[in-house]
């Protein structure tokens, strides 16, 4: 059990740290911007995502409850989705401590969970506690489902797998994109930058 503690520990070093201010940004201006907008999407795990894939699980599940909580001072409805974050970070961040990100099949692979994650994880609050509508952009596209005739488990389903896809595409591009751009010297100072100098050098 000690060895455990410390090992998270470990993970939380003083640069994990100081990004997790940034994951909580990005996810906020990501979801807020998803928000006013009435996008189909959510950009509320950019942030997420980008610390997972850089600083490992327990630190990209720490960026995810923490985004929620401080989007859930402006917007409370946000507050039962902290575990679906918390899932998309724990997920993400233990893909990414075993390199799962390092090639087309394993990001494919890696993908398709996280998607997975966030589907299970979020159905039930928004079935359950919101009835199919939480006022995002997909709840528009789940209503008129709904409408057609389709039962509420149907209609978010069928809405949520694919704009979860999307969403999620769309962040992973970002966060990609971005650590591209980091300098190796910087990557290596993070727990799993390593692996992202190494494409690098192969390309």
């Amino acid at each position: 059990m000690k060895d455990k503690v410390q090992w998270i520990q470990r993970d939380f070093s003083m640069l994990a740290i100081l990004v997790i201010p940034i994951g909580v940004a990005a996810n906020f201006v990501g979801g807020q911007m998803a928000a006013v907008l009435k996008l189909p999407l959510y950009l509320d795990a950019v942030g997420t995502i980008f610390v997972a894939v850089l600083c490992g699980i327990w630190v990209g599940a720490a960026t995810g409850a923490l985004s929620n909580l401080v989007s859930g001072i402006i917007n409370p409805s946000v507050l039962p989705f902290v575990v679906v974050n918390i899932g998309v970070g724990l997920v993400t961040g233990f893909l990414a401590d075993r390199n799962m990100f390092s090639s087309w099949w394993k990001r494919i692979l890696s993908f398709v969970l996280i998607v997975a994650v966030t589907i299970i994880l979020s159905a039930p609050i928004v079935v359950l506690l919101y009835s199919g509508i939480t006022g995002g952009g997909t709840s528009i596209i789940t209503a008129v489902v709904m409408a057609s005739g389709a039962n509420i488990w149907t209609a978010f389903l069928g809405t949520e797998s694919i704009f979860t896809v999307l969403d999620r595409i769309l962040s992973f591009m970002i966060c990609l994109f971005v650590i591209s751009c980091i300098p190796p010297r910087m990557l290596i100072k993070f727990k799993c930058g390593r692996y992202y100098i190494k494409r690098k050098d192969d390309r």
